[in-house]
């Protein structure tokens, strides 16, 4: 499935770029892209993902994260 989440706090491209590499180590997640201009994070799951915890995940990285 789809998902797409507003991430709030990203002010640069290393920033997007923390997102984006914890996107990619999580299994179950695929077709990741990160949009600092629009501040936010698409990509796709199956099943096995939880978006609470990745929304949480994030939170830890230093930003704000909700499903749009």
């Amino acid at each position: 499935m789809k998902k797409t989440l507003s991430v709030e706090g990203m002010t640069c491209m290393h920033c997007s770029g923390r997102v984006k590499k914890y996107l990619e180590s999580n299994s179950g997640i695929s077709n990741i892209t990160v949009d600092l201009g629009n501040k936010e994070a698409a990509f796709t799951c199956d099943n096995t993902v939880n978006l609470d915890t990745v929304i949480k995940d994030i939170t830890e990285l230093g930003y704000t994260a909700k499903e749009r």
